[in-house]
């Protein structure tokens, strides 16, 4: 009964034990590649650094929390880093890439388009302007009936006054007339007059009528508004006192602001066009501009100046205008200004290789407008990329790409663009 039952338990074992063998067996042949999978396993001698997603242009030399986002650091095996190609590029899945919807644009040459309308003002026009002084001392004895603003013509009558020293000079002259007193000292007079500022209208009365004259009229010298009247009927007056001022409002000029970086694309070939918002639909031609010496150092703007017909007055000073211009500036290579990745410090691109390939480049950037920017740093007819900047530029610098770009002998033009910037 006894050797029964330990020749069972032996034949139980004995099956367990070929079962084993079997299996065994069986893997070995049936899955060869599982065995060499372990063998080939990045270890830690192959991790070059440890970096963070979110800033992969931070390496670090072990593992842990990012100290930029709550997250572990990630290794990067030395199998994921391409060798470099020649030309310091990357590749990617093309897959992932469909994903991003990649989008690219040919560098091309041409000019880049200036669309500005720029707000302006209406003010006087300041070669039409007279100061009237009394010259002598004196007093008021009339006033006419007008004030600040208003439209006076040229010799329009502005004040009746009288002036003791031109009355004593016309006695002079009249006494040496009676006398038959020599031209010259008569003349000296007349001239006297003149200086002391005795209207011509007034001497050569003088000389006519021969009668001294005590009240004097002065008169507007020419058209335009009254912008200083200082005069009350009976005030005294004195000879360094400005009593009127008058500026003319035909043409008129409007003052506008332009962008210092457009100086250089202003040719007198340049066409202004002006609208004025309360004639929305009036055209109003421009004579002629002038682009004034000096900048504002606050604004950083040019001054320029528009000189316009105002034959019907219709424009006047203080008055609102836009002026729009549409330049065009030297021919330069274009791409889109979405395509540039700005870092503070350096300007580039990524570029697609013969290959596929992702390649960073440095640019300098001369200008931008209407989303596209004028560049150095390229050749007509590569492609650039649009779009997808983000995680290509990522894949790039973790890659050491952009490592090797600055490393580069062609380094000067990152150096350039920091003098520019």
């Amino acid at each position: 009964m006894v050797s029964l039952r330990l020749k069972y338990t032996v034949s139980i074992i004995s099956s367990f034990i070929l079962g084993g063998i079997i299996i065994m067996t069986a893997n070995y042949y049936l899955f060869p590649h599982e065995s060499t999978a372990i063998s080939t396993l990045p270890t830690d001698k192959d991790i070059l650094f440890w970096y963070d997603p979110m800033r992969p242009d931070v390496q670090f030399d072990k593992p842990g929390k990012s100290p930029f986002m709550d997250m572990d650091l990630v290794a990067k095996y030395r199998d994921e880093v391409q060798p470099s190609d020649g030309q310091n590029g990357v590749h990617i899945h093309p897959g992932l890439l469909q994903n991003l919807g990649l989008k690219t644009e040919r560098v091309r040459k041409g000019s880049l388009p200036f669309a500005e309308r720029l707000p302006g003002s209406i003010r006087f026009n300041d070669y039409q302007f007279s100061s009237l002084q009394a010259r002598a001392d004196g007093f008021v004895e009339r006033v006419f009936p007008l004030t600040l603003g208003d439209k006076v013509a040229r010799g329009t009558p502005l004040a009746e006054m009288t002036i003791p020293a031109w009355v004593e000079a016309q006695s002079e002259y009249l006494l040496l007339s009676s006398t038959h007193g020599n031209g010259a000292q008569m003349g000296g007079i007349l001239e006297r007059l003149r200086l002391a500022g005795m209207p011509e209208e007034d001497i050569q009365r003088l000389r006519r009528q021969r009668e001294i004259q005590t009240r004097f009229t002065l008169k507007a010298p020419i058209d335009g508004v009254l912008t200083l009247f200082d005069l009350r009927n009976g005030m005294n007056i004195s000879k360094d006192k400005v009593i009127a001022q008058i500026q003319g409002i035909d043409p008129v000029w409007v003052s506008v602001a332009v962008p210092e970086s457009l100086a250089p694309l202003l040719k007198t070939s340049t066409q202004f066009r002006l609208s004025i918002p309360a004639y929305p639909d009036e055209v109003f031609p421009i004579e002629q501009w002038y682009l004034l010496p000096g900048a504002d150092p606050e604004t950083r703007t040019l001054q320029v100046r528009l000189q316009v017909t105002n034959k019907q007055e219709r424009l006047k000073p203080g008055m609102n205008a836009y002026v729009a211009l549409d330049l065009q500036g030297p021919e330069s290579l274009l791409i889109p200004a979405e395509a540039i990745i700005d870092t503070g410090k350096q300007q580039r691109v990524i570029t697609v290789g013969p290959q596929g390939n992702f390649v960073p480049k440095a640019i300098r950037l001369i200008q931008e407008s209407q989303s596209y920017a004028a560049i150095e740093g390229l050749s007509e007819g590569e492609n650039v990329v649009v779009n997808g900047l983000f995680l290509i530029d990522s894949e790039v610098n973790i890659n050491g790409a952009l490592q090797r770009l600055e490393n580069q002998s062609a380094s000067p033009m990152t150096h350039a663009d920091h003098s520019e910037h």
